[in-house]
């Protein structure tokens, strides 16, 4: 089964190498210390506010998308729809490629933009999506990460 896991992206957008955040290092070792073969991915603001794309999702291959920015998604809810489309067609597009998509966010702009995208989406694509989120709560979301990755090499 192709998986996709979607992790909020990080200030090493810059260097084009989400690899550097805490975050997308533990999910990395855990998903080969476990030998589970899923692509990471990020749900990231810098295409569509800064590269005039509509869409917010950028793959462990596609990192040179947003190298050369570092921007903090603050939360405004004024930004919220338009982070909403980016994710929304970039669900679009990865759906095609992957059985399994595992949304996991800690960042509030990012949940609630997820949450309308995913809502707006065919059921059929729905249907392959888990989402969960943790606000803030670093060492929780960090579990949370472990946790899925481990529940996923049980399916």
């Amino acid at each position: 089964m192709k998986i996709l896991m979607l992790l909020p992206c990080n200030k090493f957008a810059r260097e084009g190498s989400y690899f550097k955040g805490s975050y997308w290092r533990l999910a990395d070792s855990w998903r080969r210390k476990m030998n589970l073969d899923i692509q990471l991915g990020a749900i990231d603001c810098i295409p569509v506010f800064y590269k005039n794309e509509n869409n917010a999702i950028v793959l462990e291959n596609e990192m040179d998308r947003v190298k050369g920015y570092d921007v903090y998604p603050k939360y405004d809810p004024n930004k919220v729809d338009m982070i909403a489309k980016g994710v929304y067609n970039g669900l679009l597009l990865v759906s095609q490629h992957f059985e399994k998509i595992v949304i996991l966010l800690n960042v509030k702009l990012y949940i609630e933009a997820t949450q309308r995208a995913i809502e707006m989406l065919p059921h059929e694509i729905r249907n392959k999506i888990e989402f969960d989120y943790i606000h803030g709560l670093p060492g929780k979301f960090r579990r949370k990460i472990i946790s899925k990755i481990i529940e996923l090499t049980k399916k």
